[in-house]
């Protein structure tokens, strides 16, 4: 039997309003196994085995080379299968992650599989869910704006649950 070692990713952790939580814990399966709302700067990254004392100071290198900023989220929209909130503004966030793939190249964003990262919040990742209703229920629980001051590094656990590893504060010295 072929077994997979636990996954890890860098993200920024974002409090949204209950409704959106509520949405996102019922239609997300990533929500349901303790993934916290965020925008995605890496993933997948390291394997969680390999996350050691010289990958935490390489990332709060990173982390300190970039100052906390405000964004606030105002529109939601659709991929195929997903309902996600865009922030604004989302070059702080495309520059976190070119920084990060810089200094570890072997691991681009979502594999390489898509030729532009497009920072968002996922609500729902779902073939099943009522996608539409879901956009304008989102759209009634906005905007809202929130100062983003750190870098997580979360990890799958053995039981398949994701925890924070690591936070990361943004342009403070370690």
């Amino acid at each position: 039997m072929a077994t997979t070692e636990p996954a890890s990713a860098i993200v920024v952790r974002i409090p949204v309003p209950h409704a959106i939580e509520r949405a996102r814990r019922r239609w997300d399966s990533g929500a349901r196994a303790g993934v916290p709302a965020h925008v995605t700067i890496l993933f997948p990254f390291l394997p969680a085995g390999r996350l050691g004392p010289g990958i935490r100071r390489a990332l709060a290198t990173i982390a300190v080379a970039h100052e906390p900023f405000d964004v606030r989220f105002a529109r939601a929209g659709r991929f195929t299968d997903v309902v996600y909130l865009a922030p604004e503004p989302s070059a702080p966030f495309v520059r976190l992650t070119e920084a990060v793939v810089a200094r570890f190249p072997a691991y681009p964003p979502y594999e390489g599989a898509f030729d532009e990262v497009i920072p968002h919040l996922t609500v729902a990742d779902s073939h099943d869910a009522p996608l539409d209703e879901m956009a304008t229920q989102a759209r009634a629980e906005l905007p809202f704006d929130h100062r983003v001051a750190a870098l997580e590094v979360i990890v799958e656990g053995g039981d398949g649950r994701w925890r924070t590893r690591w936070r990361l504060p943004l342009g403070v010295r370690p």
